[in-house]
């Protein structure tokens, strides 16, 4: 029975079947024809789009069923570059003209089609260029007989746990579907994107799982303990049943604790909110249920999964937000605005081959260099801010004073321009993210111009560290509790305080039991938690004492590593967490 060690990234036990996912590496054949073959080669290369458009239909109706509408419309594209007359005409061509075989000739087309959509400035055009990418792996992956791991997600008949060595945000389209109960990857880590996808799915999920997809096969049974971080492989009856009690036990926690619903007050009455982080509208069901006080992060930039190929338009915005809005209760919502660029999604609307991408255009640099894209969702959230009137705006990645005022101003132009189209508007509470350290530094002069002020830890310690949160070389050195980081968080607290605005977090660290002490330790009052970890948060905060954690983490930061801080602060709280949470929750390594 092997077992695995890994990165829990999301709550909870799952179990079922493997279904092992390999990327297909695209290698394209070249070779001359002889003259005979040629007329062969020409019903080669129309037989394989006839079967690429089998399939496509076919995942169209089954996206349509399982998934909803609106994610198959990503196939009408794929179904309209299949037909594109130059496509095939122009491969034919060169398969009769220049005896080239199929894959080649198709490869040698696609290449210049590609090049040019790089080129042009439409970002709808540019777009494209990722799904001509998607149908010419199709039609290589068909001629060389291969088979789509899409088309395997969608077939599923029994509870299945996938099984790969990475996915991505887009994959959301195939994973968000009652038969897929966990998953397992090579690649990631705690803050990585996956992650966010595990908690925004609600399902068990382990990260950086070395070799796993080597030593499991299509069928074995395979536990993901996304707690701990344990993954077993074909277990025996024993460890199965052991897993399955606790499995029951865990649930039984988790709807104990969603009950205790209401306002969050720590014993020596300091009154906190408990937001929640969401992915998709979706799962404002799920953040009612839990008992989050409104929304702390919607990261808006999942919009593009429901619009692709196209960029979301003004009235896709307004759509989303508006459900969200009006399912919220009246708690507030904060959106972000788009934070696309470095490692994050869809890189045909960005600039290209950047050498640093995660130093380079992103979020709000991004947003500033295309005004366009910035604008449609301004001019969305001041008409979605006068109908519902718990809207509040998050501006990513804010470095400057410069790019903050630039955003205020744009803003204000969205607005004038509303109104002298005759439609109301209402201009939200406007927030700066705090995520870079000089904005930390900086925290004061930001806070003298906002409304609001949102940390995000998982950047914030990414750049104060120098640390690639998704690579797994020098994941060791990601850490929370390094004194530095802990520092420019607890300033940038004490900054909005001291200017009478309020403070929110909405990382990774929020969402952990000791982070949540740590932070309450700081100061902060306002937390922003992935929806399946609050009631967890909640009893947990609910039983602290405010001026405790504040002596304990005043304390700890005399110490000068990160681990020392860490162990500290663990010996302190550990009797709390234990006492409240329970020992099962909290205790890797106890089976």
């Amino acid at each position: 029975m092997p077992e695995f060690r890994g990165i829990g990234v999301s709550h909870g036990i799952a179990i079922g079947r493997a279904l092992v996912l390999g990327r297909w590496e695209l290698k394209v054949p070249r070779y001359r024809l002889a003259e005979d073959e040629v007329r062969g080669e020409l019903r080669r290369f129309w037989a394989a789009r006839k079967r690429a458009r089998q399939e496509i239909q076919s995942l169209r109706e089954k996206a349509a069923s399982t998934l909803g509408e609106k994610y198959s419309a990503i196939f009408d594209a794929h179904l309209m570059i299949l037909d594109d007359r130059k496509l095939g005409r122009e491969t034919m061509r060169r398969i009769r003209d220049q005896r080239m075989n199929a894959e080649w000739a198709l490869a040698s087309v696609v290449e210049r089609l590609m090049a040019a959509f790089r080129d042009v400035e439409d970002p709808y055009l540019r777009e494209r260029s990722g799904d001509i990418a998607d149908v010419h792996d199709r039609l290589q992956r068909i001629l060389a007989g291969e088979e789509n791991r899409h088309d395997r997600v969608l077939d599923l008949q029994e509870e299945t746990i996938i099984v790969a060595r990475t996915l991505s945000p887009s994959d959301a389209l195939w994973l968000h579907q009652p038969l897929i109960v966990g998953f397992v990857t090579e690649e990631g880590g705690r803050t990585s994107h996956t992650a966010i996808l595990a908690n925004a799915l609600e399902i068990p999920a382990v990260l950086g799982v070395d070799g796993i997809t080597r030593e499991t096969r299509d069928g074995d049974v395979v536990v993901v303990d996304g707690s701990h971080g344990h993954v077993a492989v074909r277990p025996d009856e024993e460890t199965l049943a052991a897993y399955r009690e606790e499995r029951e036990e865990l649930q039984r926690i988790d709807l104990s604790l969603e009950s205790e619903r209401g306002p969050v007050t720590t014993r020596d009455g300091v009154e906190l909110t408990i937001a929640a982080n969401i992915e998709f509208p979706e799962e404002m069901e799920t953040v009612r249920r839990v008992g989050a006080q409104g929304v702390g992060l919607y990261r808006s930039e999942f919009l593009f999964l429901t619009t692709a190929p196209r960029l979301p338009t003004e009235e896709d915005h307004l759509a989303a937000y508006r459900k969200i809005a009006e399912s919220a209760g009246g708690y507030p919502v904060t959106i972000r605005t788009f934070d696309l660029g470095g490692e994050k999604y869809f890189h045909e609307v960005l600039e290209e081959r950047e050498p640093n991408p995660v130093l380079g255009l992103r979020a709000v640099r991004f947003c500033l260099r295309r005004p366009e894209i910035l604008r449609t969702q301004l001019r969305a959230l001041l008409r979605v801010a006068a109908e519902a009137g718990n809207v509040r705006v998050l501006v990513p990645m804010i470095t400057t004073l410069d790019e903050w005022r630039q955003v205020r101003r744009m803003v204000e132009d969205c607005r004038r321009e509303l109104e002298g189209e005759g439609i109301a508007t209402s201009p939200p509470p406007l927030g700066a993210m705090v995520e870079v350290p000089a904005a930390a530094m900086v925290a004061g002069a930001l806070a003298a111009e906002s409304d609001f002020l949102s940390i995000g830890t998982n950047d914030l310690i990414q750049y104060t560290l120098a640390v690639d949160r998704g690579n797994r070389s020098v994941a060791h050195l990601y850490d929370p509790w390094h004194p530095a980081v802990l520092e420019l968080v607890r300033r940038t607290i004490e900054a909005g305080h001291g200017r009478g605005i309020s403070v929110s977090l909405c990382g990774e660290l929020a969402s952990d039991p000791l982070g949540a002490l740590t932070l309450l330790g700081l100061g902060l009052e306002e937390f922003s938690c992935n929806p399946v970890v609050i009631p967890e948060i909640r009893t947990l905060l609910r039983a602290a004492e405010a001026r405790r954690a504040r002596a304990v983490v005043e304390k700890a930061l005399d110490l000068p590593t990160g681990e020392e801080i860490r162990r500290q602060l663990s010996a302190e709280f550990g009797e709390l967490m234990e006492q409240v949470l329970g020992q099962a929750l909290h205790h890797p390594g106890h089976r």
